[in-house]
């Protein structure tokens, strides 16, 4: 009996265990679908009262404006470098030493002011030496002219004497002009950049003794494709900018549009006038340049108003009915963005009250009630 317990004991308990654990396993199964049988029953009512909730029978807030009319333009980009409207390097015309400077760096100057002096002690001689022998030739011709219209000189001698006096005026003609080539004017008002040379200082042309920009008015010179032509005319508006003023903005007019389009490059040159009247702006700048071209008063919405999608742009427009407020879908056409505006080409009429918020939750025929700051027909209105 005994070597039986020890022959078939340990299988006895094997088998026992074994059968202890399926019936762990089916137990916990049965709770399992008990629970979640209870879970589905309860989240039922939950689940149909949600989806009463979110369909489409519920008003739901949103806050519409209304079609307006808003200005656009067909901007087209670029960078230019402004220029003065006039510019010069002063400098000698002729070989010699600085006598005097009549100005200093940043003077305002005005047009004929005399600016640098060169030495001319030789050439001061010489047109005085030139203006004594032309007075002496001039009172001969006059003595002659009177002997001859007395008689007592002949035609050929008085012609001579005429030649001499030319001459001698010729001469001193020729003295001032070479007075005059070292002196150095101002040929129109402006403003004197930095002075870099001194008195005494030898001087040969093209030294730069300094800079003189009439600054009232910048040239503004940039570059477009030339498929832009079309939409260039003289007078278009254009705003330009610079980083050494980003709160600011400069406005002026296309003044000249090069007769040539560069063949390497295919751009055409473009030049505008901007009124500098506080001399903010430099010779040198360089300025972002947007061009305005075909200004238009057109019908335009806010941007948040519009859902992109991949078959085209539509908008949730106010559709007012006996039932009340709902929403319809519709699909439109959409030209050029400013200052947070789209352009509407088609598909809504001045007006018309569009979605702005709320337009993720509407559907088509979605009841709606506006509320909120900017709805209903009085809409705030876009700053055109």
């Amino acid at each position: 009996m005994l070597g039986f317990f020890k022959r078939f004991g340990f299988a006895a308990t094997v088998t026992a265990g074994l059968a202890l654990m399926a019936l762990l396993v089916v137990g916990k199964a049965l709770i399992s679908s008990d629970d979640e049988a209870s879970s589905a029953r309860a989240a039922a009512p939950s689940a149909q009262t949600g989806g009463a909730r979110d369909g489409p029978g519920r008003q739901i807030a949103v806050v519409a404006v209304a079609v307006v009319r808003h200005g656009f333009t067909d901007a087209m980009q670029a960078l230019g470098t402004a220029q003065a409207r006039e510019s010069i390097v002063l400098t000698p015309k002729v070989a010699d030493t600085i006598r005097a400077l009549r100005f200093d760096s940043g003077d305002r100057v005005r047009r004929g002011q005399v600016l640098v002096e060169m030495s001319s002690v030789e050439q001061s001689a010489a047109l005085s030496e030139a203006e004594a022998a032309n007075a002496a030739a001039q009172q001969d011709l006059r003595r002659f002219q009177e002997l001859f219209d007395r008689g007592f000189a002949s035609q050929a001698r008085l012609d001579t004497v005429r030649a001499g006096a030319d001459a001698a005026q010729a001469r001193v003609n020729a003295g001032g002009s070479r007075m005059s080539d070292r002196t150095i004017r101002a040929p129109f008002a402006g403003v004197v950049g930095l002075r870099t040379a001194s008195p005494g200082q030898f001087m040969r042309p093209g030294d730069q003794i300094g800079t003189l920009d009439d600054i009232a008015e910048i040239k503004l010179d940039f570059t477009l494709p030339e498929t832009q032509l079309a939409r260039l005319a003289l007078g278009v508006a254009i705003v330009a900018r610079t980083a050494a003023y980003p709160n600011r903005s400069f406005t002026g007019a296309i003044a000249d549009i090069d007769s040539r389009v560069d063949p390497a490059t295919r751009t055409v040159r473009v030049r505008a006038i901007l009124p500098n009247r506080d001399e903010t702006l430099r010779p040198g700048m360089l300025m972002i340049v947007e061009v305005r071209s075909n200004p238009r008063e057109a019908l335009a919405i806010p941007e948040i108003a519009i859902l992109d999608q991949a078959d085209g742009a539509y908008v949730f427009r106010i559709v007012s009915g006996d039932a009340g407020q709902t929403v319809d879908r519709v699909r439109i056409e959409a030209g050029q963005r400013s200052g947070g505006m789209v352009e509407i080409l088609s598909g809504l009429s001045e007006g018309d009250q569009v979605v702005t918020e709320g337009v993720q939750s509407v559907r088509p025929g979605q009841p709606v009630r506006l509320g909120g700051e900017g709805a209903g027909a009085g809409a705030t209105r876009p700053r055109g």
